[in-house]
């Protein structure tokens, strides 16, 4: 038998106070070392937004996305460069190299912005996001459908942003809150071919006077039918009412002015819009 644990035998009460003596180090250290549910760890990787209102896809790619590309992929130090197009918004993601001095690459990459010309009228100004991880959701909630119950996924939509999203942005130390998944209200407008062909308008015509309306209301889809079209804008400076009065083609007639109203040529109506993705959680929606 060895000499340590003939000892640990010998002498019951040192051994005994030697582990109490550990046990009580640990307890007072735990409560002195920095713990964090999320560390803070700095990625090498800078994103640039821009929001374009109502912009298909194919527009935020060729309009905005291929400029940004063509100016941030010189900066010293990027070693890949990622863009994501969607309706509205474009995303150009940088990331460095492992070591970067993330502070001057953001600087430089403010400069480089500054170089940017040509993005389309009505796009808002980019905006720079640094990653780390104060970036990732702290939680996430989700509403899901119990068995048997019918749920209008279209008025949740509205429920959410009301009565769960806007409380919650109005906590302190709360940054973001976003949703995803529901309908978003729309205004359709459908057209009466022969009231358009009476007044000598034509499609395109009407579509670019509710184009200049508004810098927020743009233009969506054609679908054609057996005599009529279907335009979609986005519902944001718009109600059916005030959209009917939208004037699109002035006229002099005897002597008078005469406005050619949406009213005039189409049926207006607030609906919501196709969705384009749908969000499951354990295949319930």
């Amino acid at each position: 038998m060895s000499s340590l644990i003939r000892g640990a035998i010998t002498h019951p009460i040192a051994v005994l106070a030697i582990v109490l003596a550990m046990i009580l180090f640990g307890l007072a250290s735990l409560q002195n070392i920095p713990i964090q549910m999320t560390p803070d760890i700095d990625k090498p990787v800078l994103q640039v937004r821009v929001s374009w209102p109502g912009a298909s896809p194919k527009d935020v790619e060729q309009e905005v996305v291929l400029r940004l590309e063509r100016e941030l992929t010189s900066l010293s130090g990027v070693q890949s460069v990622e863009s994501d197009s969607r309706r509205g918004r474009a995303r150009v993601t940088l990331t460095y190299g492992v070591g970067q001095d993330m502070d001057a690459a953001l600087v430089k990459l403010l400069g480089q912005l500054a170089r940017v010309s040509g993005l389309p009228k009505g796009s808002k100004s980019p905006e720079i996001r640094t990653s780390n991880s104060e970036d990732s959701p702290i939680a996430r909630m989700a509403l899901v459908a119990k068995d048997g119950v019918d749920i209008d996924i279209d008025t949740l939509s509205e429920f959410v942003d009301t009565v769960i999203l806007e409380p919650l942005s109005r906590i302190s130390g709360i940054s973001e809150v976003t949703s995803w998944g529901g309908a978003k209200r729309e205004i359709r407008i459908a057209l009466d071919m022969d009231q358009v062909a009476d007044f000598g308008l034509s499609v395109t015509e009407i579509a670019e006077a509710i184009k200049a309306s508004s810098a927020e209301v743009t233009a969506g889809k054609v679908t054609e039918g057996n005599r009529s079209f279907t335009l979609r804008t986005e519902a944001i400076s718009y109600t059916p009412d005030t959209a009917k009065e939208l004037v699109v083609r002035t006229e002099v007639r005897d002597g008078r002015i005469f406005n050619v109203k949406l009213s005039d040529v189409a049926n207006v109506e607030l609906g919501y819009k196709s969705p384009d993705s749908f969000r499951r959680l354990n295949g319930k929606p």
